[in-house]
């Protein structure tokens, strides 16, 4: 008798933004662990590879933008080849920092 709508979370897009996040998710974790394997940042931590993925999805976004340069190949519309040189840097530099707190070596 009373038809009432359905929750917002029970719309027909539930999957696309699901698939979005699975893409999202696989652009971030192949780069962080990419440029884990690469550089070997000396952090054993848990989480490393898919934060600094996350943080080189973001910045090399970033810094390709200010380029004007072309995206290359993407994922649900994220691209691959400035999320991997963003978590390339990322990593160079938690390195760099994990080598600067060990000290001196001799």
């Amino acid at each position: 008798m009373y038809a009432s709508a359905a929750p917002a979370g029970l719309t027909s897009d539930l999957f696309g933004q699901a698939w979005g996040f699975v893409q999202l998710a696989a652009v971030v974790s192949f780069t962080g662990l990419a440029a884990d394997w690469l550089v070997d940042s000396g952090l054993s931590l848990r989480g490393t590879p898919i934060v600094t993925g996350a943080v080189g999805l973001y910045a090399g976004t970033w810094f390709w933008s200010l380029g004007g340069w072309d995206a290359g190949p993407t994922v649900g519309g994220y691209p691959l080849l400035p999320a991997l040189l963003g978590a390339l840097a990322v990593t160079a530099v938690l390195k760099l920092i994990g080598l600067a707190v060990a000290g001196p070596r001799w």
